[in-house]
């Protein structure tokens, strides 16, 4: 092999390594950009359990004041109902 084929041949080697190395990369973007949708889906689906757990925390709150306007309805009914007695016996 003379000089010329010698520079032709690892010109060629030179250029198919850059093709294998761009191959990568661009796989390597395309990658990336896959985990970051997937780490964006999961961010959102953490918002929407982070929601749901917070209105699981309030909800024995939301019982505890129906549970409190029931029983004061119960004894206003109650007294209601004996001041109905009391007046209409006298």
């Amino acid at each position: 092999m003379n000089e010329i084929e010698l520079f032709e041949h690892r010109i060629s080697e030179l250029e198919n390594s850059v093709k294998i190395l761009y191959s990568k990369a661009n796989d390597f973007a395309i990658s990336q950009a896959q985990v970051n949708i997937k780490l964006d889906n999961l961010l959102i689906s953490l918002d929407e359990v982070k929601d749901s757990i917070s209105t699981l925390k309030n909800r024995p709150s939301l019982f505890w004041d129906k549970l409190i306007f029931a029983f004061i309805g119960a004894v206003g009914a109650g007294i209601g109902t004996v001041l109905l007695t009391f007046f209409k016996g006298a």
